[in-house]
């Protein structure tokens, strides 16, 4: 029921945009994707996956849990693509947490903790970065950033606490990495769209996207640039074209996803084969 919704939420709101500024708008997004486009977008989601792979091995080893980088990367990059996929953005946070439940003291709230300290720490630095845009040319929207900020700012710290101080700020550090990223891969999208290149119009489509609403961002990215895009300096319809190709981008970095997901299923799969019974053979007479 609830992924029905947020898919129907999805739907409404780019029935919204289209109604806005017409659908032409959004399908010129769709140019967005050439080769170097696609090698930019695997590049910066690599380097984004990698850093909150690390934040999630460093929140996970406070809690005794030691993994490798590479199942670390492997999980992210299974989120990542599920988070994107599938309706509400949070199945693939939520993938985690399961499979992680019987570790750390405290059993599901433990690997909870670490998921959404590592999910708000760059949820924080996104909508602190929000906030300073918004200041300047849209004051009340900068206070709700501002809030927001706050917010998933303690939760955040409150996730953290025990670990050391040299700790912690790497943890903020690998999130500011991932957030450089994303924001460097939609300014690659006005870039090879050909228009204005717009950062404080990044930043905002890039907030509203993390907000769990919807399937992958699509639709609430959408109406919230169309609705800014006049302070901003920018057209409505290059705000729509923008963060419709920069859409398409952030959906072919999770693609690596694919693989690890696959790759842990058929090693669940072998796994299974070697723990069932074998079958007893009839003595033959």
């Amino acid at each position: 029921m609830r992924r029905a919704l947020m898919l129907l939420i999805t739907i409404g709101l780019l029935v919204l945009t289209v109604r806005i500024v017409g659908v032409q708008a959004l399908l010129e997004g769709g140019q967005v994707v050439t080769p170097m486009t696609v090698l930019a977008a695997l590049v910066l989601g690599l380097l984004a996956t990698t850093a909150q792979a690390m934040r999630f091995s460093l929140l996970l080893k406070q809690t005794g849990t030691q993994v490798t980088r590479r199942r670390a990367l492997a999980d992210c990059y299974s989120a990542g693509l599920l988070n994107t996929l599938l309706p509400g953005g949070l199945s693939g946070d939520l993938a985690r947490v399961a499979a992680y439940r019987n570790t750390g003291p405290r059993r599901w709230l433990s690997p909870l903790t670490v998921v959404g300290a590592e999910r708000l720490s760059a949820t924080t630095l996104l909508f602190i970065t929000a906030t300073l845009a918004l200041i300047p040319v849209a004051p009340a929207f900068a206070w709700i950033a501002a809030a927001v900020a706050v917010v998933t700012g303690v939760l955040s710290i409150v996730g953290m606490r025990g670990m050391r101080a040299a700790t912690i700020g790497l943890v903020w550090l690998m999130a500011a990495v991932t957030i450089g990223s994303f924001l460097a891969l939609y300014l690659i999208a006005m870039l090879a769209l050909g228009g204005p290149v717009i950062p404080a119009l990044a930043v905002v489509g890039l907030a509203a996207m993390s907000i769990p609403l919807g399937v992958g961002g699509w639709g609430v990215r959408e109406v919230s640039v169309s609705i800014l895009a006049g302070s901003l300096a920018s057209s409505v319809e290059w705000a729509v074209t923008t963060s419709a190709g920069y859409g398409l981008l952030a959906a072919i970095s999770t693609l690596p996803g694919a693989i690890t997901l696959m790759l842990r299923l058929w090693r669940r799969h072998q796994e299974s084969d070697q723990h069932s019974p074998s079958t007893r053979r009839s003595p033959t007479c």
